[in-house]
């Protein structure tokens, strides 16, 4: 059974990624089958106003999420705790170690004697150090972090949704992400919105083919999470598409530029070094908290076995059900998206979403997935026309952020 499992998931998964390439390939002129016509984008670029509205809509959320949460937490959930419940009830799973290395830095803050918090990347904790300067206080150092860039975010994806679908489908992207079911991480100690902003602006310039703008986005990317150096892959495909053909003089001198998001991983290899003595130390904390890389078929597996029977049945519904729910439906959108879109999202979205699901213990796909830009522009296409069903995932989605906040916030396995 194992053994028909991993054939079927890998083989399926393979022939995405196959059809993805060879469509990547034809729009660079190559004679290959599934080539395909490039889609016409819409072209609508949005002025400041309207890029000041999306911002200070998607603040204003924020805020008001925020607040709401204060008033939970000070009145319901830890009565008679005072007004610093507000900060405090989002220092929890990762936000405890993000405002500790912001407080002490990779070197103070240890365990056992160990530096296990290296698999942390640097760039949130340090400008967290910085703003707390202002704030006289990380966790709310942390929060405005966090407010800030997702709004700035939500800019960038509203530019990129409209350049493609127009600004019906701008809107519809924006709302999509902002109501995902694990969005609320947007306004927490995390590096989701950071992550957000520096990806969707990469991916801004990528597609705009402003080249120097996209190297230092990617940069700050690879500077938050590991996975931000997957955007020289997105500029690499944008780059050729556009050419239209391999024009290797033309890429090389490109090449130094888009290159540029190893230049942030590199920052953080080297405070590897800086820590420990050793670059790659942090692939032996990995060991501490159960992570590695895992074949596709393989993580699908145990997640659909914990998914049926995790001996914490709440645990299956917060963490296993989800995980095994959200790959299928993410997947599925990528197929319908496949020749609707240029090959710099669909090939990102699939190396994205397969990345993710590589790991060894997977207790966040959610999260991470909530990055995941391509596929909400994706799905404002697929509603494109369809009000009634934009109403309808936008309210299981609705639904779904305010389940995982409440656990969360209860001190629920959603992580």
């Amino acid at each position: 059974m194992k053994l028909i499992w991993t054939l079927a998931v890998t083989g399926i998964a393979a022939a995405l990624g196959g059809a993805l390439v060879l469509r990547w390939l034809g729009a660079a002129g190559l004679p290959v089958p599934l080539a395909g016509q490039n889609p016409i984008s819409k072209g609508d670029i949005p002025d400041r106003r309207d890029c000041v509205m999306v911002f200070t809509i998607t603040l204003l959320f924020r805020i008001l999420v925020f607040l709401l949460v204060a008033l939970a937490a000070c009145l319901v959930l830890y009565p008679g705790s005072g007004p610093d419940a507000a900060l405090w009830v989002w220092k929890r799973w990762d936000g405890l170690h993000y405002v500790n290395l912001a407080e002490l830095g990779y070197s103070g803050y240890m365990e056992d004697g160990k530096n296990l918090f290296l698999v942390f990347f640097p760039l949130y904790p340090w400008l967290m150090r910085v703003i707390s300067l202002l704030t006289g206080n990380t966790m709310a150092a942390g929060l405005l972090l966090s407010f800030l860039c997702y709004s700035s975010g939500c800019v960038f994806v509203y530019r990129l949704a409209a350049f493609e679908l127009g600004r019906g489908g701008a809107k519809r992207a924006v709302l999509f992400l902002s109501v995902y079911p694990y969005a609320f991480f947007f306004g927490g100690i995390m590096t989701e919105s950071l992550f957000l902003l520096t990806t969707a602006g990469g991916l801004w310039a990528i597609r705009r083919h402003q080249w120097w703008q996209a190297g230092v986005w990617g940069l700050l990317a690879a500077m938050t999470r590991m996975h931000g150096i997957l955007l020289i892959g997105a500029a690499g495909a944008e780059l050729v598409e556009q050419l239209g053909r391999f024009d290797w003089k033309a890429i090389a001198r490109k090449l130094p530029v888009l290159l540029l998001p190893a230049v942030g991983t590199l920052v953080y290899l080297l405070l590897n070094w800086h820590v420990t003595g050793n670059p790659f130390a942090f692939t032996m904390m990995q060991q501490h908290w159960s992570q590695g890389f895992c074949p596709l078929a393989d993580t699908l597996w145990y997640v659909l076995q914990n998914a049926l029977s995790y001996p914490t049945e709440l645990v299956r519904y917060q963490i296993w059900i989800p995980t095994s729910l959200l790959f299928p439906i993410f997947f599925g959108l990528l197929v319908w998206a496949w020749k609707k879109f240029r090959s710099m999202y669909t090939l990102y979205g699939f190396v994205y979403l397969v990345l993710n699901y590589s790991l060894s213990w997977l207790l966040s796909a959610g999260r991470y997935l909530s990055c995941a830009l391509p596929f909400f522009l994706f799905a404002a296409a697929l509603t494109e026309g369809r009000p009634k069903l934009t109403v309808g995932i936008a309210v299981v989605m609705v639904a779904g952020f305010v389940l995982n906040l409440t656990w969360f916030l209860t001190g629920g396995q959603i992580m």
